[in-house]
């Protein structure tokens, strides 16, 4: 699982990394491309320009570039600031670009300008990349036509910016998609040690009777067994006991099934909580005394009457008994207690016990989940009881929560409408 998640992070990681430079590549050709439209179109004014100025024998006399045609006149002669500025609006427009623009003719030798709206542009203009020499017109590499985008790196992004929305949004669903994944591999490998510890908890449960009840049947099937008749009451006395036990777990393990379903149905009718409490202590007292403990009553509730279904009542109170007397290895403490608030029975089950950490307290209602023992196997159960509690308790429009310390005991404390 580990081997598996690290290659698919490296795979990740690597259509992460091969994105950013196709995003970065793209970037880039896009803004050569629009360099060079830019340059076409500079040396097609400038072209015009000099076709503009040069009359038809003046073209047949002079060859390309002839610049001393032009050196004794003032620069705003030869370029007319009008037709600049319509030539660059006609020529921008055939290559698609639309974008907002400053532009300036400036002298190379000493940066200064002679035509243009360059005002407060100068610095950009003079140090554009978008600039075309104007040597076929005057003198030689002195001046030069410079053009400024002042939004240029935007209108790239803007160019591209379906693409790299997709591009981004593909990215993020991978993204998600992966996290997902690998998730539900993770929750998935924990339902199914969970699933196994199920498994081998409930196969250790129901080897111990299904012993103890072969061990029995073949004593009674002893040709001199009838001699002993307190034998053959003992013998099936034990087969009887641990046949009750297996019921219980059985019906246990079929109750999950009903409870995740929904399907069960409360049969409510006012009850008498502290007379359960009573009932249900006394059947889980004899259990308390072989471990040199005791079970108090601190019942202080004025309203103890209360609308619901008195099996799922009286097993929620004996789960949680039951539980405080399992995790007391000695002389448990356990004490019942009751308040009255407002229109709510507040019903508290503390103990001395082991107590549960933090960390577990988040998953001791969840189905299945014990609390982890090692390889001990001292306390007997299949994680349905709190689960069960739980459900039961919320069915009757009700809440559970607990308090707990390693080493100090435990408090279950349940709200339920009166």
């Amino acid at each position: 699982m580990l081997i598996f998640s690290g290659i698919a992070i490296f795979a990740l990681l690597g259509i992460t990394i091969t994105q950013m430079f196709w995003v970065k590549d793209a970037l880039e050709l896009r803004k050569e491309q629009f360099t060079q439209r830019v340059k076409v179109a500079l040396k097609s004014v400038s072209t015009q320009i000099l076709d503009a100025q040069i009359d038809s024998a003046a073209k047949y006399l002079l060859t390309p570039c002839d610049t001393d045609f032009f050196n004794n006149k003032p620069v705003a002669e030869i370029i007319d600031a009008n037709m600049l500025d319509s030539l660059l609006a006609f020529e921008f427009s055939c290559m698609n670009i639309s974008e907002t623009y400053e532009y300036g003719v400036f002298n190379s030798w000493d940066s200064t300008f002679i035509l243009g709206p360059y005002s407060g542009h100068e610095s950009s203009l003079i140090n554009s990349e978008h600039r075309a020499s104007l040597t076929c017109i005057y003198k030689q590499d002195v001046y030069f036509l410079g053009v400024y985008f002042p939004h240029e790196g935007t209108i790239i992004i803007h160019k591209m910016i379906v693409l790299l929305v997709l591009s981004q949004l593909f990215m993020l669903i991978l993204v998600l998609s992966f996290y997902l994944i690998i998730r539900l591999m993770f929750r998935q490998k924990k339902l199914s040690e969970v699933k196994n510890d199920f498994i081998n908890n409930m196969t250790h449960e129901f080897k111990t009777p299904i012993a103890t009840i072969s061990l029995s049947s073949e004593m009674l099937l002893k040709p001199d067994i009838n001699r002993f008749p307190y034998k053959t009451k003992r013998y099936a006395t034990v087969i009887f006991d641990e046949n009750t036990r297996l019921q219980k777990q059985v019906e246990q393990i079929l109750q999950l099934s009903v409870l995740e379903k929904g399907i069960f149905t409360l049969k409510r009718k006012e009850l008498d909580i502290h007379h359960i409490i009573r009932r249900m202590a006394e059947h889980h007292s004899v259990n308390a005394r072989k471990k040199g403990g005791m079970i108090h009553f601190d019942l202080n509730a004025t309203n103890y009457l209360l609308l619901g279904d008195k099996t799922h009542i009286s097993n929620i109170i004996s789960n949680l008994i039951d539980n405080a007397l399992k995790y007391t290895p000695e002389d448990p403490d356990v004490r019942i207690s009751t308040i009255s608030k407002q229109s709510k029975l507040i019903l508290s089950i503390s103990d001395n016990g082991i107590g549960i950490s933090a960390e577990n307290q988040k998953h001791i209602f969840k189905k299945l989940y014990r609390v982890p023992t090692g390889n001990l196997h001292d306390v007997k159960g299949f994680g349905l009881g709190l689960f069960y509690v739980k459900t039961m308790v919320e069915a009757h429009d009700g809440r559970i929560s607990v308090k707990s310390e390693l080493g100090k005991g435990t408090t279950f404390i349940i709200e339920l409408p009166t």
